[in-house]
């Protein structure tokens, strides 16, 4: 059995289509089984085995009269279980067949000294994450009593159930980490100019191309981008090839050079990533993941709170601005496995094009960076720099901490982040207030020189909370 993994998009599927393909034309391919989660033909875990016995017969022509024999004399043989199904569909008449052969009374004995490849792609793509792993172990036990050398190709995204049934419920099991190739970079590039050179030289508007078209700084851009991933370059190709348009034209929107109002180049991608997030059904963790990955969106930027030397690492500032405990972070990542790993104790997104997508709300429907804003300028607040105790900050207004706020440095963070905020109903209800007092609240911060970066962060506070306030605020400032 070999195990091929890899983050969402690492190119699992198609690596595993191309073997496939390839095999079935040397008539080397037993059966296949490709796993899809929005087709109710194909995420089904039930549907696995007998799919793989009558694909065998094709393989094993002499093999049929065995298997409708079993069919014949137990018509409720679906209906059972998977184990069962296994032993029944598959190895019986396997076994049985190579009786006969031993027996003579068949001239393939070949069969059995000519290794032929079962694939099975997409199992983290079978709805029930307890029957992925109910196949896994069946297949595990039943491979020692095939006699015939049947080899297993399965491919998954490292889910924690499933990496955890292969180092832990089976023996030595050859695997392949397909985000971690080391010659990833160099195939992508490879891929980016073999599908350049065919739009060259197959696309309509051929001729109109520059002739030194595309760059190859430009296809640096986009291998770096890929982030050793092919479902970006694919994609990106998919967009480019397109007859409908100018190659050069799409190429310049993908490197973000012209704007595009109308077109989605990432089509393909954001299906992916919603698909992947519809699937943590706990509005509460889904939300703190947003939270999270803006948190490290922000920290990549050196932006505000977040470029504090005192995050010692991505997964640090999350526990803390999310208030969870040490270890919790993995929990909270666990659905995103296909996405994200943990190393050396931080975490890591396979993607880059990750945040792109999270940071347009044209494309993932989300304010992202407004929640990780919003939780930044909400931990300021919380802060012992800012006031004494949380109860204090209950008790008194937005406007009384703005004065009473020791430390010029941290009114500063908490305006700039409050500028970019989401802001949540505590803070929408204390500014709405009516002690907010423009001439009671700010007398000190208006004394101070025009210069000074408090008066330059209340500014920047009252630039978002404008709509929230009195315009005599503004006016004041002004």
């Amino acid at each position: 059995m070999f195990w091929l993994y890899g983050g969402a998009g690492a190119g699992k599927s198609a690596l595993a289509q191309t073997l496939a393909e390839k095999f079935k034309a040397n008539e080397d391919l037993a059966a296949s089984f490709f796993f899809f989660k929005v087709d109710v033909n194909r995420n089904d875990g039930n549907r696995l085995i007998p799919t793989l016995a009558l694909q065998l017969v094709q393989s094993f022509r002499e093999l049929s009269p065995f298997l409708e024999a079993k069919i014949l004399r137990d018509p409720d043989l679906f209906k059972k279980s998977r184990q069962t199904q296994m032993l029944d569909l598959l190895v019986e008449p396997l076994i049985r067949l190579s009786l006969q052969e031993t027996n003579g009374l068949q001239s393939n004995a070949a069969l059995k000294s000519h290794p032929r490849l079962v694939v099975i792609d997409g199992l983290d793509e079978c709805l029930d994450p307890n029957i992925q792993c109910d196949l896994l172990r069946i297949i595990a036990r039943t491979i020692p009593h095939l006699p015939y050398p049947l080899r297993f190709l399965i491919t998954s995204r490292p889910e924690s159930h499933i990496t955890h049934a292969f180092e832990h419920d089976f023996g030595e099991v050859s695997r392949y980490n397909l985000s971690d190739d080391s010659d990833a970079e160099t195939d992508i590039r490879y891929f980016l100019e073999r599908e350049f050179a065919g739009i060259r030289r197959t696309h309509p508007l051929r001729q109109y191309l520059p002739a030194q078209w595309p760059r190859q700084d430009d296809i640096s851009s986009l291998v770096e981008r890929s982030s050793e991933h092919f479902i970006y370059a694919a994609t990106v190709i998919r967009f480019i090839q397109s007859r409908q348009y100018r190659p050069d034209d799409r190429l310049e929107i993908i490197l973000l050079k012209q704007s595009c109002e109308e077109d989605r180049p990432y089509a393909q991608l954001d299906s992916l990533y919603k698909l992947i997030f519809l699937e943590i059904q706990n509005p509460g963790q889904l939300k703190k993941i947003h939270v999270a990955l803006g948190i490290m969106y922000l920290r990549s930027l050196k932006s505000g709170l977040l470029a504090s030397p005192q995050w010692t690492s991505d997964r640090h500032a999350i526990e803390v601005l999310l208030e969870l405990r040490p270890g919790d972070v993995v929990l909270l990542f666990d659905p995103l496995l296909s996405l994200v790993k943990f190393e050396k104790g931080d975490i890591r997104i396979f993607h880059k094009s990750l945040f792109d997508y999270f940071i347009d709300p044209s494309r993932s429907g989300l304010q992202l960076l407004g929640l990780a804003h919003e939780a930044a300028a909400g931990h300021i607040l919380k802060g012992q720099k800012v006031l004494n105790n949380w109860g204090a900050w209950v008790r008194c207004e937005v406007v009384l901490m703005l004065t009473a706020c020791p430390d010029p440095e941290d009114f500063q963070l908490f305006a700039f982040h409050c500028q970019f905020a989401r802001l949540n109903d505590t803070l929408t209800n204390h500014l709405r207030s009516p002690a907010c007092d423009p001439e009671n609240t700010f007398p000190n911060v208006l004394s101070m020189s025009k210069g000074s970066c408090l008066l330059q962060s209340v500014f920047y506070f009252l630039q978002v909370t404008s709509r929230e306030v009195s315009d005599g605020v503004s006016m004041c400032i002004s």
